[in-house]
């Protein structure tokens, strides 16, 4: 009785072990690209969220300008923002001079354009807590 007690045991503690757990294979773990909190990153210039920011800014620039004729948005050469407390822009523009007076009431779309053009950098500030735009305008300067 004891050596078919000794066998039982001995089966019984082989069947366990071959039924446990295999061991795991592991897996090699690759460093990505990742933005950090609160870092910069890059946005395509044709979204159309950039488009509409960009000519916010224009508007903003054509209501606090000295001009005496409106500009218009042409291009967007880069944008990037960055999410903290607000979500923060910074957009690189070109905006044309039209021959259109601020003192008329246009549609600044169908204005024909004058030579003039300016390169410009915004920075827009989104405030999700009161729905709000601020437009800041960095700098502006003449292209040829």
């Amino acid at each position: 009785m004891d050596v078919s007690l000794i066998l039982l045991v001995s089966f019984l503690s082989v069947f366990h072990l071959s039924q446990a757990d295999q061991p795991l294979e592991e897996t090699i773990i690759v460093p990505r690209n990742f933005q950090p909190l609160g870092g910069w990153t890059e946005l395509s210039p044709e979204s159309e969220s950039i488009i509409e920011l960009a000519k916010k800014a224009v508007e903003e620039y054509n209501t606090n300008s000295k001009e005496k004729k409106y500009f218009k948005l042409l291009n967007i050469r880069s944008a990037r923002t960055q999410v903290t407390n607000m979500i923060n822009y910074k957009i690189e523009a070109t905006m044309g001079k039209t021959k259109c007076l601020k003192s008329e009431n246009v549609d600044i779309e169908t204005c024909v354009m004058a030579k003039k053009q300016l390169a410009c950098k915004f920075d827009i500030t989104f405030n999700h807590r009161n729905d709000q735009h601020v437009v800041e305008i960095e700098a502006c300067k003449k292209t040829s």
